[in-house]
């Protein structure tokens, strides 16, 4: 299925954005046209009131990330009032055992929440206690940031299907959005780990019925002719840092894709970051805008 050639129908089947694993082809393109539909009306300063009078509770462990500034910027822009509550440790944890206070969040008039913790279960639990609809946030597993990758794959390649990606780091680790989505979106995957981190017969076999899939522990010839490369933040051998002399190997115009922010052992050489294929900045813009379209979706059925 062709982006380029399909119409918005303006609604998707799902009530919840837990993971991608269970959203089909033409869903994922609903949440991305939505966007691009949304970058317009941005740009010509048009007021939006999707969230208008609505409020949309962020649930967070901490006091300040990227993330949290995107939700919170999402929100104002669709005109709604965002709710944010930091909860560390334990705090967390009596908060998703305590099923009677989560459902009491509904009550308090909440339109929906967003859960920004390490553990996509975390935004299952409270998805259980509720009848409003449940963002996951997970920077790691999330679907927002694999959403906003596809979406900045898009404006760069113009199209998704049958691109070749190629997934450096260890797919189970991952697999919840960025192998789900990025298959279920049409693209190839090639995934580049060590053999003990190779990805499960489940998640190959998940992944064969929409593409081809691969797997390879040579970073150069995993890399070869990929029109996208991914770089999880797992800590890999040395020999598995992207580097000049791998991209070149990649199609000129390749689009390196790296979740913020950059640790020390980032996976990625500073030659790599510098140059123009490097788009985690670009996606790091865009999520915003992906989690306006998950929420004008999913608030306003």
């Amino acid at each position: 299925m062709d982006i380029n050639k399909i119409s918005a129908k303006g609604s998707i089947d799902k009530k919840h954005l837990l993971t991608l694993s269970n959203y089909k082809e033409e869903e994922i393109y609903e949440i991305l046209l939505r966007a691009r539909d949304l970058s317009f009306k941005l740009a010509v300063g048009e007021k939006m009131t999707d969230l208008k009078d609505k409020f949309v509770l962020l649930i967070t462990k901490r006091s300040f990330a990227r993330s949290r500034i995107a939700f919170e910027v999402a929100v104002s822009k669709l005109s709604g009032k965002s709710v944010v509550t930091t909860l560390h440790g334990s705090e967390l944890e009596e908060l998703l055992a305590d099923k009677l206070s989560i459902a009491s969040l509904e009550s308090y008039g909440m339109q929906a929440v967003v859960v920004q913790t390490s553990e996509i279960s975390d935004a299952e639990t409270i998805e259980k206690s509720v009848n409003i609809p449940i963002i996951n946030a997970n920077s790691k597993c999330g679907p927002c940031e694999t959403l906003s990758m596809l979406y900045t794959i898009w404006q760069k390649k113009g199209r998704l299907t049958g691109l070749k990606a190629t997934l450096i780091g260890r797919p189970d680790e991952f697999a919840d959005s960025v192998v789900y989505g990025f298959a279920n979106s049409g693209l190839d995957l090639t995934f580049v780990c060590p053999e003990e981190f190779y990805p499960s017969d489940k998640i190959t076999g998940f992944c064969k019925q929409f593409g081809d899939v691969a797997v390879t522990e040579s970073l150069a010839d995993g890399v070869k002719n990929a029109d996208v490369i991914f770089v999880s933040d797992d800590e890999l051998p040395d020999n598995y840092t992207l580097t000049d002399s791998e991209l070149n190997l990649a199609k000129p115009d390749a689009v390196v894709l790296r979740i913020l922010p950059l640790s020390e052992n980032g996976n990625v050489s500073e030659e790599v970051v510098s140059s123009p294929n490097f788009c985690a900045l670009d996606e790091a813009k865009n999520l915003p805008l992906i989690e306006m379209a998950a929420l004008s979706l999913l608030v306003n059925k």
